[in-house]
């Protein structure tokens, strides 16, 4: 917890929401044709009404924009935005411009919403008046539309003030879902928006953990949108590598640079001084001593990258995972990667489990 003098660090006060206010749909599209119909057709068929949907395309070079205007056509809450590729947090900015809506909800290209998810949402606003992020649970997709997981993504939430958490966890909060799960008050985006076009991946990421240092969140635990995972988006790796793992160490660096600029500006220096390391936060640790062992790094590296996994506070791995993590240093490489393959990967133990899984458990879950 924070000392007691630190009163002004709480979050924004926001004023009282209209009965049925304007919802802004903004959607980023990059060559994806082949779903855009269906993310569409899923916000047509919303139980709520009053809403505007931007699509900026950036720069497609399939028939996207075709797509999107035969819903035009037929339907004048749609609108268009043409732009030169530039990535998804310059089509979120130029998006953003054109809304008009108190309320702002994210919705992925290749993404779906159940019918009655902007009712909930707004629901969820009027339930809780002062926050500004409402995000509820998403189930996962495969490119035709069919289960992959029976479970959804996350099995708890984020919620309240997490902002002096994130604070001490190197300014990330955990247990927030993806994109099209998200939806702010427009108070809160006016702070957050435009973003740093810079980033290409983790944009939401990006905008989630500034949003933390802003606002209350309250989250839905019902599950209201599918999430599609597919050969073109990051989440479709069968398993994990370590230049994947490297890659997500350097975009949390960048993501903490990005919290702390904007800690020291909204909040002022000395809350930003409180910021701790992105080093202390407990995937960053995972990931990094998944690193030393995958890429052969030297013991004294690689035994102090260990150090700080299971020393961390946090640290609560069990089953295989846990054994891995914990005896894991005191095994040889070759049969340290082996281990990982098979538990993180695509081995053939993991290939079996999720036969036995598919036959035993019985159908899909239905959304």
């Amino acid at each position: 917890m924070l000392e007691n003098h630190d009163e002004k660090f709480k979050p924004l006060e926001l004023p009282e929401l209209i009965d049925e206010p304007l919802v802004s749909v903004l959607i980023p599209n990059y060559n994806y044709a082949h779903y855009i119909g269906d993310a569409l057709e899923s916000v047509l068929h919303q139980t709520y009404s009053n809403f505007e949907v931007i699509v900026c395309d950036d720069g497609s070079t399939d028939n996207s924009c075709e797509v999107v205007n035969t819903y035009i056509q037929k339907n004048s809450r749609i609108k268009l935005v043409r732009k030169s590729n530039g990535g998804p947090a310059s089509a979120w900015n130029a998006a953003y411009r054109e809304s008009k809506g108190e309320i702002i909800c994210l919705l992925d290209a290749d993404d779906i919403w159940l019918h009655d998810k902007l009712q909930k949402v707004i629901n969820a606003f009027h339930s809780q008046p002062n926050c500004g992020l409402v995000f509820h649970n998403v189930i996962q997709i495969d490119r035709q539309g069919e289960l992959i997981k029976h479970q959804p993504m996350l099995s708890k939430f984020a919620e309240g003030w997490t902002a002096p958490f994130a604070l001490k966890n190197g300014g990330f909060v955990d247990n927030i879902p993806p994109t099209s799960a998200l939806s702010f008050r427009r108070e809160v985006t006016e702070l957050l928006l435009p973003m740093n076009e810079t980033f290409l991946r983790n944009v939401d990421a990006v905008v989630r953990n500034l949003a933390a240092f802003v606002t209350l969140m309250q989250p839905i635990p019902e599950i209201l949108s599918k999430y599609r995972i597919h050969g073109s988006n990051i989440m479709a790796a069968s398993s994990l590598k370590a230049d994947f793992l490297e890659k997500e160490l350097a975009r949390s660096e960048l993501v903490h640079q990005e919290v702390e600029q904007f800690v020291r500006s909204f909040h002022g220096a000395e809350i930003a001084e409180k910021l701790a390391s992105v080093k202390c936060r407990l995937t960053y640790c995972h990931n990094k001593y998944l690193v030393s062992r995958l890429t052969n790094a030297p013991k004294s590296e690689r035994t102090e990258a260990h150090r700080q996994l299971i020393s961390h506070p946090e640290f609560a791995w069990s089953g295989m995972e846990g054994f891995l993590l914990k005896r894991g240093e005191y095994l040889p490489n070759v049969l340290f990667k082996a281990l990982f393959n098979q538990i993180y990967g695509s081995g053939e133990l993991k290939q079996i489990v999720r036969i036995l899984r598919k036959k035993f458990i019985g159908s899909p879950l239905k959304v």
